[in-house]
């Protein structure tokens, strides 16, 4: 009984990842402006309460509008490819650890340069602007390494609604 239970519960997850991708493969502008939206608005509010400069604030505009539709790109027209091993290391190392880096940057950059408890806080602005730009950097790449080791550990399988 317990087994045929599961095999159900795990043909209406299956079923439910399906549907969800249908459903978003439908509405894939929505979801596109809705990624612009939040990747735009969200370095300028960081910009407008004063913790980023403008430059800073600049190239994650222009990163986010290149790097959202080169993932789209990647995900529609690649799925079907003799090369997906390697796209899945592109998608998942790249995308992945640009988006999971940002997340990583503010919480660092926050906790050690510009919060009132801040270790690095008494800098002078300038000094401390740069560094806040510089864990950019390093954020990203500790991101991209965290995604290569998820990466590796699922054998670079691809997600499970991607195989027919």
């Amino acid at each position: 009984m317990n087994e045929k239970e599961n095999n159900v519960k795990e043909m209406n997850k299956e079923e439910n990842h399906r549907s969800f991708w249908k459903k978003f493969n439908e509405k894939w502008l929505w979801v596109n402006i809705g990624s612009y939206i939040v990747g735009t608005i969200l370095p300028w509010w960081l910009f407008f309460i004063g913790i980023t400069n403008l430059m800073t604030v600049i190239f994650l505009t222009i990163s986010t509008l290149l790097i959202i539709p080169l993932m789209y790109y990647f995900f529609n027209y690649f799925r079907k490819s003799k090369h997906q091993t390697i796209i899945i290391k592109i998608m998942l190392v790249g995308c992945g650890g640009f988006s999971l880096g940002i997340f990583i940057w503010f919480f660092i950059g926050y906790t050690f340069i510009m919060a009132p408890w801040a270790p690095l806080n008494n800098l002078t602005g300038v000094l401390r602007q740069r560094i806040f730009l510089l864990l950019l950097i390093f954020s990203w790449g500790l991101a991209a390494y965290i995604m290569y080791r998820i990466g590796k550990k699922r054998d670079w399988r691809p997600p499970s609604h991607l195989i027919n």
